[in-house]
């Protein structure tokens, strides 16, 4: 599905885009589901919480950004249940982890006309932290993404310093202290994308998002996938941890004696 060129650049960078990854056709029928979820089911928030915000957004914006997330969608579509299982993602996450993977999460990040919620600068490792680094994380666009919509920026090559401290506690989103990690402070490259774009990512790449500034939503909804074999930080080794496989065959390893 990749070539050896993308597969080296996602293991230097920490991220690859995959242009039309999903056809218009396919596109069409998730975002006219995800937008009947929204109505039907979404809640509008001001986004992540936190004294990041104080660094990322002038005064008077600060509450009054607007976020709609969407865990599990397919708790409501049949569309959104096989998508997880869709070749062109599966085959790409393959080339970058391996033979058999396991899904570990679906959520919509949506971000409303006008003021939607910016996203501080982070890695995706705090929200959900396992025992090892083959976690990828998936985005797949429903709108097209320019810069001024508050798409993707990432550091490249950050993923191998591997897990980072954030800043965390109940009154905040987990995210990297901004005194040394901010947009001002550390070189950022956007990834602009269009609609039917995934753009593959380490759950150890630091990336941010600006506001969406636009008229227009920018939807997005990301899957993340992992290797069977790890397992969430602090788990039990002798409790169970499954999910669903959506290629491949998740080898026992107590049976294997690995």
């Amino acid at each position: 599905m990749l070539t050896n060129e993308q597969v080296a650049a996602y293991q230097r960078d920490g991220y690859l885009k995959v242009e039309g990854l999903f056809t218009p056709e396919e596109v069409g029928e998730l975002s006219s589901d995800m937008i009947r979820i929204i109505e039907e089911w979404g809640q509008e928030t001001i986004g992540w919480h936190g004294p990041w915000r104080d660094r990322y957004l002038p005064e008077q914006e600060r509450q009054n950004t607007k976020a709609v997330f969407m865990h599990n969608p397919h708790f409501y579509s049949s569309a959104w249940g096989r998508v997880i299982f869709h070749p062109g993602l599966i085959g790409c996450v393959q080339d970058l982890i391996g033979p058999c993977v396991q899904w570990h999460h679906t959520v919509l990040h949506g971000k409303p006309p006008e003021l939607g919620t910016p996203f501080p600068m982070h890695q995706d490792y705090p929200f959900y932290p396992h025992d090892g680094l083959d976690f990828v994380d998936c985005l797949l666009h429903l709108d097209d993404a320019p810069l001024e919509s508050g798409c993707l920026c990432v550091v490249p090559g950050s993923h191998k310093n591997g897990p980072l401290e954030h800043i965390t506690g109940s009154h905040t989103a987990p995210h990297l202290p901004p005194d040394v990690y901010h947009p001002t402070k550390v070189k950022t490259i956007p990834i602009p994308a269009k609609t039917g774009d995934v753009i593959f990512f380490s759950y150890c790449t630091i990336h941010w998002s600006d506001a969406n500034r636009t008229e227009q939503w920018r939807k997005a909804v990301r899957f993340g996938y992992h290797h069977p074999a790890m397992r969430p930080t602090g788990h039990n080794p002798n409790d169970p941890y499954n999910n669903i496989v959506v290629t491949g065959f998740k080898a026992n390893q107590q049976a294997t004696g690995n």
